[in-house]
C-alpha cells in the first residue's frame, strides 16, 4: 500500500497518508477483532489443540455451518491472489532500478516469483507464513530506518494541511 499511497495523485501528502492510516485501523482492529471475536466464542472442546488457519475454519464451520468454511477458503484465496498480484506490481520498478530495466532482468524476476507461487503452493502452510513474517519484519526495519530520518518532514507537512484544514 505505500507504493500505492506514493503515487497517488492527491492535492495533499497527508491526505494519502490518512487513508492509508484508515486501511491500517480497518485491517488491524476491526478484521481482527472480528476474526478473534469469533474464534473466541467458539467452545473450547471443538478447536483444543487447533491453531492458526484450522482453528478458524473449525470456528467458522461451528458458527455458519460449511459455509462458513468455504467463504473462509474463498477470502483467503482472494487476499492471497490480490497480495501476490500487488507484490508484482511494486516490485517490478524496483528489479528494473537495481538491476536495469532489460528483458533479463525482468524475465529472471517473472521466473522467480513463478517458483515462489510454486513452492508456496506445496509447502507447508506453517513454512509460508513464517517465511512472510520474515519478508515483513525485513521490510519494517529497513522502511523504519528510512522514515526515522523524514520524521520532521511528516511532521511539518501535517501542520500545513492542519493550517490549511482550519484556517
Amino acid at each position: 500500500a505505500p507504493c500505492a499511497a506514493a503515487a497517488a495523485d492527491v492535492s495533499h501528502p497527508v491526505k494519502a497518508g490518512l487513508l492509508q492510516a484508515l486501511g491500517v485501523f480497518i485491517d488491524t482492529l476491526v478484521i481482527c477483532s472480528c476474526t478473534a471475536m469469533i474464534m473466541l466464542l467458539t467452545p473450547q472442546e471443538l478447536v483444543s489443540g487447533l491453531e492458526g488457519m484450522d482453528l478458524l475454519q473449525a470456528s467458522m464451520n461451528y458458527h455458519m455451518g460449511s459455509f462458513g468454511t468455504v467463504f473462509i477458503a474463498a477470502i483467503l484465496w482472494l487476499f492471497s491472489f490480490s497480495t501476490f498480484i500487488g507484490i508484482l506490481f511494486y516490485a517490478r520498478p524496483n528489479v528494473a532500478y537495481l538491476f536495469g530495466d532489460n528483458w533479463t532482468a525482468q524475465t529472471l524476476y517473472k521466473l522467480l516469483a513463478l517458483a515462489m507461487l510454486f513452492i508456496g503452493g506445496l509447502a507447508a502452510y506453517t513454512f509460508v507464513w513464517d517465511l512472510g513474517d520474515l519478508g515483513v519484519g525485513l521490510m519494517t526495519i529497513f522502511n523504519m530506518t528510512a522514515l526515522f530520518p523524514m520524521a520532521g518532514q511528516a511532521i511539518q507537512a501535517l501542520k500545513d494541511y492542519e493550517s490549511r484544514k482550519n484556517p
